[in-house]
């Protein structure tokens, strides 16, 4: 009888674990689409191509969570490396596969600089790494030969995001860190730089300080989180 009692208990409450997970996801998920909504991409139009970038990815690539385009990742680049032209066709949601089409769209042949930031909704979205580094293979060949540097970043750590229930996130660390490994042997291979944003949790800002580097959605990165994925560009690729 005891027993029986126990194992009820012990029911009922992994039950109200997941509806308390689900539902937590729920309204963060409505939050993202908000800031995704009203999120801005840093570009710079013009003819004036003295000094060229172009930005290429998903909602990173975008800047969602960030307070102003300036203070994305593509905007602090562009400002560092003192771009007077930058194009953006990142969209929020892409993932490795849609790249090609983003790449269509560009209008300059090449490019001084190029910010390519893909894989985290791959990550999200349980694929494989070998499959997505070989999806992405022949695109980055393409995107050496059309940038004087290339620069690429995926995800620090996805399981890092507090939207995510906390019994996903060590087996979204651990799909992480294939992807990071899969992603840095191809950039090499394509004499590309690849900048790896990831950090063990117990170091990690933004699992320690959630309210400061991630944005209100607990999954994209804040204004001071784009803040620390363009410290470790700088640091990875020699820019001062």
């Amino acid at each position: 009888m005891r027993l029986t009692l126990a194992i009820v208990l012990l029911e009922l409450a992994v039950a109200a674990l997941l509806l308390w997970g689900a539902g937590s996801f729920l309204y963060r998920a409505s939050i993202s689409l908000g800031l995704v909504r009203a999120a801005k991409p840093f570009e710079l139009g013009g003819t004036n191509y003295a000094k060229t970038l172009l930005v290429l990815g998903d909602s990173t690539g975008v800047g969602v969570g960030a307070a102003r385009p300036e203070e994305t990742v593509a905007g602090l680049l562009g400002k560092g490396i003192g771009a007077t032209y930058v194009e953006n066709h990142a969209v929020s949601g892409a993932v490795s596969k849609d790249l090609k089409k983003q790449m269509a769209q560009t209008k300059l042949g090449r490019y001084d600089a190029i910010l390519l930031q893909i894989g985290a909704n791959d990550i999200i979205a349980w694929r494989s790494a070998p499959d997505t580094a070989a999806t992405l293979a022949p695109l980055l060949e393409e995107l050496s030969k059309r940038g004087g540097r290339v620069y690429w970043m995926s995800a620090g750590n996805v399981g890092g995001a507090t939207i995510f229930p906390f019994f996903l996130r060590p087996f979204y660390t651990a799909l992480n860190l294939k992807y990071h490994s899969a992603f840095a042997a191809l950039a090499q291979e394509k004499g590309i730089t690849y900048v790896n944003l990831y950090t063990p949790p117990a170091k990690d800002p933004f699992a320690k300080h959630p309210e400061i580097y991630l944005a209100k959605d607990g999954l994209h990165p804040s204004s001071a989180g784009y803040a620390l994925f363009y410290q470790r560009l700088k640091e990875s690729a020699g820019i001062q």
